[in-house]
């Protein structure tokens, strides 16, 4: 019993001491260039984009009134995919 009411404090002073160790190996890549492209940021960056094209396309299209010149047909499948 006695050991595992000690543990306690032990995690939590080694979990700082893991995350200050984790910053400074990523600092250290960082300055020495070699970072590793990740797919998964990638795609999350090729997301992000593409979000933002889209947004500013609508906001081009809102502020010109371009939605009032399409067909009704048009805009009612606009607003269903909403």
């Amino acid at each position: 019993m006695a050991t595992g009411a000690g543990l306690g404090p032990l995690v939590m002073a080694v979990l700082p001491l893991v995350g200050v160790v984790t910053i400074l190996q990523a600092r250290r890549k960082r300055r020495s260039g070699t970072v590793v492209p990740d797919a998964e940021i990638e795609a999350r960056r090729a997301a992000a984009a593409e979000t933002e094209r889209r947004m500013a396309s609508y906001l081009a299209q809102r502020d010109t009134g371009a939605r009032y010149d399409a067909s009704l047909e048009e805009i009612n499948e606009q607003e269903t995919r909403r």
